[in-house]
């Protein structure tokens, strides 16, 4: 009787961690979207290349903005630049449940930059902080290379100035 009742306490425990109880990221996690935002305080917020803001959604498509005036500019990856974003958030999203670190190093107040990603649950979680520190999550080396990735993407389509 002792052996079910262990059992029985075994497999509940297994049932609830199959549940998927609040767990930050994991292999069954995708990515939806990833937005990244700058802030630039010496420059005029349309020279300011990602301070509306630039999404990839995981279909390949992105978009700069909205300005403040509602203005917004959509458009379609090329097939490589989808590959290899969804690659970068892909891993991200896997390794959400990794801890934040963070580096001394950072910016000057009034410059920051920040990339976000959403998950298949409509979690947001903030992977790339930079502001007087920088902070990561999911692993240093990928949150970087998903920001140096996201940012060849802001040099191709955000356009300066942004309105025109």
């Amino acid at each position: 009787m002792r052996g079910q009742a262990l059992l029985a306490v075994a497999a509940a425990a297994g049932a609830l961690s199959a549940c998927g109880s609040e767990s930050p990221g994991g292999p069954d996690v995708t990515w939806v979207q990833v937005t990244e935002r700058t802030a630039c305080e010496a420059l005029p917020s349309p020279f300011c290349v990602g301070v509306y803001g630039f999404t990839v959604t995981s279909d390949g498509r992105y978009t700069v903005g909205p300005a403040d005036d509602g203005t917004r500019l959509e458009g379609s990856l090329t097939d490589e630049e989808r590959i290899r974003i969804s690659s970068d958030a892909a891993q991200l999203a896997a390794s959400l449940g990794v801890d934040e670190m963070c580096d001394a190093s950072g910016t000057v107040a009034g410059v920051g930059d920040s990339i976000d990603l959403t998950d298949s649950r409509n979690v947001v979680t903030r992977v790339y902080d930079l502001g007087l520190k920088t902070c990561y999550r999911g692993g240093r080396a990928r949150a970087t290379q998903l920001h140096s990735d996201l940012a060849a993407l802001m040099a191709r389509y955000y356009p300066r100035p942004f309105p025109p």
